[in-house]
């Protein structure tokens, strides 16, 4: 019961910032705060709204299943290693994208400063992996 009432009470925290955004911060120079209230209202009515709803279609048993299976699920060795691999891969498929990307820059005479940010990304990752890669080898 304390989940539902959470839920409700998100709900009705989300209309309530919905209805705030659209009929009170109605002025021109509160447009932001309207914009703002608007999107985070709507977010946490469907939030609570559909938590809500769940709540009442599946019983606090079967939740109870779907939470170890999804357990076991996250923590099967395939699955970490289908993760790992996907990590790397990502990781090195975005080295030559920012490469590209500041080469692009350079080519486009855009301020040095600009392309020194975006080349100290690729510097940034260099040291990530020479730290990762001896805090694992000690760990593991």
């Amino acid at each position: 019961m304390d989940r539902k009432l959470s839920y409700l009470s998100a709900a009705v925290v989300g209309l309530v910032l919905l209805f705030l955004g659209g009929f009170v911060f109605t002025k021109e120079e509160l447009k932001m705060v309207s914009g703002l209230c608007i999107g985070l209202g709507s977010a946490i009515l469907v939030f609570g709204i559909g938590n809500l709803l769940r709540s009442f279609i599946i019983s606090a048993t079967e939740e109870e299943r779907i939470k170890r299976l999804i357990e076991i699920e996250v923590n099967d060795e395939r699955n970490t290693r289908i993760r790992e691999k996907v990590g790397y891969m990502t990781s090195k498929i975005m080295n030559y994208v920012i490469l590209v990307l500041v080469m692009a820059l350079g080519f486009m005479n855009v301020d040095k400063m600009v392309l020194i940010m975006v080349a100290s990304l690729l510097l940034i990752e260099f040291a990530l992996v020479i730290f990762f890669s001896n805090y694992f080898s000690k760990r593991m």
